[in-house]
């Protein structure tokens, strides 16, 4: 797609600018809690920015450092610096974690994997974003309380000990921390659409400078973080180092590709478009490459921003990149007015956005309704906040997927159990003349939905309690669009139980796939022989309802049956009144009547039978009276003709 309409670029160039404000704070920001320095948030910002835009999938996408991303990268510098000594010493590895961070995910991005990433469920996303939004807040307090020197760097450790920050804050940052957040909620509530971190950054950093207040401030962000190249080497790399290097690269890839996609989401919603999913994982993947190597960190699709471009009426590539050139200019040319910026100011920016990210609602919902996904939300925040990020999405994901395959377990079971056979069914074994003794014999098992491991012990637990008096199953699979080999080991465990009491066992309605499973596992046709496998299963209903079929007696087969009713509906299956044997009697005399006693059909021997048409045209459901004569006797009785 081209970078701009020509019609849209004054709108293009109001989001851009109004995404660069946004992210202005956010870099400078986010780079601090890293520990990497502002420098690092702002090289993120705009080589990602650019990069992602350009080469990514989201035509109003913009990336930048975010907070999911940050607190990540926060906890690797960390951990690096602790093995290492210092930021210098780590440098070469964190470059290497960076880099290869976009390199998987531009692997994902060219192997498809978008769609798939997009399949995280949401309980997991809000606890994981509900964590994100906590850590960020917990790991301000040192900046807000102006407390340096405390010794405590975990989470846990700031929470349990809250009472130091307390007893020596510099209550003067506490009230610059504060008043950031406070001016920011009053510029929403005034107007939703001000560059509210922006105002708070710009005005309270201007009330900290003239009034020479007794707090730390940021200092020049121009180059902090390039000192490192000039002793990068290879010497610090190991085994060990490598083990760490592929899952630190491989939880930023996989978290940074899942908050991007969200907000790929967010941005199609709002501007009526459809993102390229594995498109926009090659653009990020080559935004933070890029950025790795010039000394920033992986960061993703900021939604905050995102949606900043686009209420101001960014619909193209052009926003972003103005976005990215704005913000360049401004770490090109305007870095040492970072002086004047007040760590709390920056804080108190950060405790915004992590309130922000907090999911308040379904925190709400927890208490009132304490339904199973809000525990899984709770889970995933508290194993994020106190414990491991990575596991903790891993942990809400096979929970969340338990919880899933129980509940499509109880709807397989539910469907199975409550729900009503067709209704062509239900009619086609009222026409029987014994249809009440039919329906204690005969019990129609309409199986609704995918057949998992998940649905094995409930199903088995039914069957063995099928009353005596039913002679034989017809399982109707018609609504079963999935199998797995768990699945069928049930099914071999059922038919072999019914058939050891002597049940008759017929499948209706297989799809082909599923077909293919039971012939491959001999279930069919080992255990349930062909001709109990039925097209339809109104088809094996009257087949079942003819002579010596149901008790399997091959001598009552051989019989003169005529059939009760047949179904025309032109989908090739008993289409056409069956008169079994018929070809046996070349000069039989049938007349099909009406109720009225109108003659509907009538022949001479059967060779064309009857359609369930007169003249061509249709005739309706209903009842026919009938009168075939074989010669040495006469039948006579209905047939029932269902559409």
């Amino acid at each position: 797609m081209a970078f701009y309409i020509k019609a849209n670029l004054k709108n293009d160039i109001r989001g851009g600018i109004a995404a660069a404000i946004i992210t202005l704070p956010v870099a400078l920001g986010f780079g601090l809690t890293t520990g990497l320095g502002p420098f690092a948030g702002m090289v993120s910002a705009v080589i990602l920015g650019l990069l992602s835009v350009i080469f990514g999938g989201t035509d109003t996408q913009i990336s930048s450092p975010t907070g999911s991303m940050t607190v990540v990268v926060a906890l690797i510098v960390a951990q690096e610096i602790a093995i290492a000594g210092s930021l210098q010493a780590a440098f070469p590895v964190l470059v290497i974690i960076f880099a290869m961070t976009g390199l998987i995910q531009v692997l994902l991005g060219l192997f498809k994997f978008g769609a798939i990433i997009r399949y995280v469920p949401f309980s997991v996303v809000s606890g994981f974003m509900s964590g994100i939004g906590i850590i960020i807040i917990v790991l301000q307090l040192k900046d807000v309380f102006g407390v340096y020197d405390s010794g405590f760097n975990s989470v846990s450790q700031v929470i349990f000990h809250l009472d130091y920050f307390v007893s020596n804050a510099n209550w003067v940052a506490v009230a610059l921390g504060l008043g950031t957040v406070a001016s920011i909620v009053i510029s929403q509530k005034i107007k939703k659409n001000l560059p509210a971190s922006l105002i708070a950054l710009l005005g309270l950093s201007t009330i900290a400078y003239f009034a020479n207040l007794d707090v730390k401030f940021l200092g020049s962000i121009a180059g902090d973080s390039l000192d490192g190249w000039s002793k990068f080497g290879f010497e610090a790399l190991n085994a060990d180092a490598a083990f760490r290097i592929v899952m630190a690269a491989g939880s930023l890839a996989f978290l940074g590709s899942l908050n991007t996609l969200l907000t790929s989401l967010v941005a199609d919603r709002l501007t009526q478009s459809m993102h390229d999913s594995d498109k926009e994982l090659i653009g990020q993947g080559i935004g933070n490459f890029v950025a790795g190597i010039f000394g920033g960190f992986p960061g993703s699709g900021a939604t905050a921003c995102t949606v900043a471009n686009i209420h101001a009426g960014g619909r193209n590539r052009l926003s972003g990149v103005i976005s990215a050139l704005i913000l360049l200019s401004i770490l090109l040319f305007a870095s040492n007015l970072s002086s004047s910026i007040p760590n709390a100011v920056l804080a108190g920016i950060l405790m915004h956005i992590g309130f922000v990210l907090i999911d308040f609602k379904s925190l709400k919902n927890l208490i009132k309704v304490r339904r199973v996904d809000e525990l899984i939300m709770l889970i995933v925040l508290v194993l994020t906040v106190f414990w491991n990020l990575l596991f903790a999405v891993i942990i809400g994901l096979i929970l969340a997927s338990i919880h899933f395959m129980k509940r499509m377990s109880d709807v397989v079971e539910q469907g199975t159990n409550l729900s009503k056979v067709d209704k062509i069914v239900v009619q086609v074994i009222e026409s029987f003349t014994d249809s009440t003794e039919f329906s204690k014999k005969v019990l129609v098992k309409s199986i609704k939905g995918p057949v998992f491991f998940g649905f094995s012990s409930r199903f088995l637990k039914s069957m063995r309690e099928v009353s005596d008096d039913v002679e034989a199953v017809v399982f109707n699979m018609s609504e079963v669009p999935y199998m797995d080999h768990s699945g069928v080991r049930t099914f071999i465990e059922v038919v072999q139980f019914l058939l050891e009491r002597n049940v008759n066992v017929c499948f209706s309605e297989l799809n082909k796939e599923n077909h293919k499973l039971f012939v491959e596992s001999d279930l069919i046709p080992k255990m349930v022989s062909d001709d109990h496998v039925f097209d339809s299963v109104e088809e094996c209903i009257m087949w079942l309802n003819e002579p010596g079929n149901l008790q399997n007696n091959l001598q009552a087969r051989d019989e003169f049956y005529i059939h009760p009713a047949f179904t025309p509906n032109g989908d090739g299956i008993n289409d056409y009144w069956i008169i079994r044997k018929v070809e046996e009697y070349p000069e039989i005399e049938v007349l099909v009547t009406d109720l009225f006693e109108n003659v509907v059909y009538q022949s001479i021997g059967y060779g064309v039978p009857w359609d369930g048409t007169l003249n061509g045209k249709l005739l309706p459901s209903g009842e026919y009276k009938y009168v075939v004569d074989i010669k040495t006797e006469v039948y006579k009785g209905s047939v029932y003709l269902f559409r």
